[in-house]
């Protein structure tokens, strides 16, 4: 498919440019065109930051963007990372059935289906209050520590996870932390979800641990075509800490699409 169009969603608290790495290797083969836009309240976003950043609202954001994103009847594969995951879910369950004729199939990265039980939700709240009372650094300072593997440290990946979280707007990231804390489980989505499944999990993410991915893997019942990639080297943000493993993987997921 030489216009299909792989379609990225970033994680909290970070943006477009996570997906970079992984961008250049697929297109210098000509596996896909890569697009990946900034969720709302940051970067190029058009959208502007809530209160409340429900996985609903972005999920209908991407769907008013999608003319843009991927134009007239072209082909695309969905792909989130982490906060990205929940939004590709909610898309599915909103927009999938009317979307049916283009969407080829769907990447899950360094997610999960399930949502935060009550502790989870504390810890939310309790992460929008200290970016009130100390700005986005707080983010940084709870987040950076568990987003990467410790063979990442030092490399291209942990300064870019620095400029991006500190780039983030406070309102933007505790839009995001109130909306994560809001979201669904995600099952009822995978299991009657017909397309081609590539599932990624870093060997080293502590966020969203491999039981995680095993869970969505083995959910997807009706995929023709399901692969649980556990990538070496990586932690949370297995695309950007290893690409090359992760566009492997995608373009192999590619090729087995119909032609």
């Amino acid at each position: 498919m030489s216009d299909l169009t792989l379609l990225c969603l970033h994680g909290y608290p970070l943006d477009h440019r996570m997906w970079g790495p992984l961008a250049e290797r697929l297109e210098r083969v000509r596996t896909c065109r890569v697009v990946a836009p900034d969720l709302r309240g940051r970067g190029a976003s058009r959208w502007p930051a809530a209160d409340v950043h429900a996985m609903s609202l972005l999920a209908d954001d991407l769907a008013a963007d999608l003319a843009s994103l991927v134009p007239g009847d072209a082909p695309f594969l969905l792909c989130g990372l982490s906060m990205g995951g929940y939004v590709s879910f909610e898309f599915l369950r909103r927009h999938g059935g009317r979307l049916r004729s283009r969407l080829k199939g769907l990447v899950l990265c360094d997610t999960r289906a399930t949502p935060d039980d009550d502790a989870g939700r504390a810890k939310r709240k309790e992460g929008i209050e200290a970016i009130r009372r100390n700005g986005i650094g707080a983010a940084f300072e709870a987040m950076a520590p568990k987003l990467l593997s410790p063979k990442s440290k030092g490399t291209s990946a942990e300064a870019l996870v620095r400029e991006m979280i500190l780039g983030t707007p406070p309102e933007a990231a505790m839009g995001d932390l109130a909306g994560l804390a809001l979201r669904s489980d995600a099952f009822d989505v995978l299991g009657p979800f017909d397309r081609p499944v590539l599932v990624v999990c870093g060997d080293d993410d502590a966020l969203t641990p491999v039981a995680d991915a095993e869970a969505m893997a083995a959910a997807c019942g009706e995929a023709p075509f399901v692969r649980l990639l556990t990538v070496p080297r990586a932690g949370h943000m297995a695309p950007l800490e290893n690409p090359d493993e992760v566009a492997g993987a995608i373009g192999d997921l590619i090729s087995r699409l119909p032609a």
